[in-house]
């Protein structure tokens, strides 16, 4: 074909010429562009899911001052409520408390002077922010009132809770009116 029979054709058609130049010219500008819009489409969706994110936090932030000091009030009834390790006769006296109340006699009870080891450091049930105290206690009485010295304790504004009980019989008696009980008593206490 001669280049003058083409130029003759481009100049009968000079409209389907440029339209088909046009297309041409699109087609490899889209191509080109290709990349850009997927990264554009991809940042676009990031940035709405960060708009939806920031939207819900809006929401979740209304009276967060309130939420904020109902937690201190929280958080300072839970320090009222904890043990101080170095107020022996206070802790020891917080037990005695409950001797009356149960119709029980309590022989002895120590302070030990490590924490339980399961909330040491190493331990599974680590502590960060607070320590343990660890007493046994000697009681005796009938089977009834052991249990609701147990049930007293349990229910004591402290954070206290009954590791081990261990029950006996005292001496020969037969009906079980007098038992013995070994308690082991974990209380929350300040850290050291």
């Amino acid at each position: 074909m001669n280049a003058s029979i083409i130029i003759d054709k481009i100049k009968a058609f000079p409209i389907a010429v440029a339209s088909v130049l046009l297309l041409l010219l699109l087609v490899v500008a889209i191509f080109m562009r290709s990349g850009v819009a997927d990264e554009l489409s991809i940042t676009e969706s990031e940035l709405n899911s960060r708009i939806r994110v920031i939207d819900k936090n809006i929401k979740s932030s209304n009276d967060i001052e309130q939420n904020t000091e109902d937690l201190k009030l929280i958080v300072e009834e839970m320090d009222s409520r904890l043990f101080s390790r170095y107020e022996r006769a206070v802790n020891i006296s917080f037990f005695y408390t409950f001797e009356n109340l149960a119709d029980v006699v309590i022989s002895n009870i120590s302070q030990l002077s490590q924490s339980d080891p399961i909330y040491d450091k190493d331990g599974p049930r680590s502590l960060t922010l607070h320590s343990t105290l660890v007493f046994n206690i000697s009681l005796s009485g009938s089977f009834e009132d052991i249990l609701k010295f147990c049930y007293e304790i349990q229910e004591a504004d402290s954070l206290i809770r009954i590791a081990d009980f261990q029950v006996s019989r005292s001496g020969n008696e037969l009906g079980g009116a007098n038992m013995e009980a070994q308690l082991r008593v974990l209380a929350m206490a300040k850290k050291n």
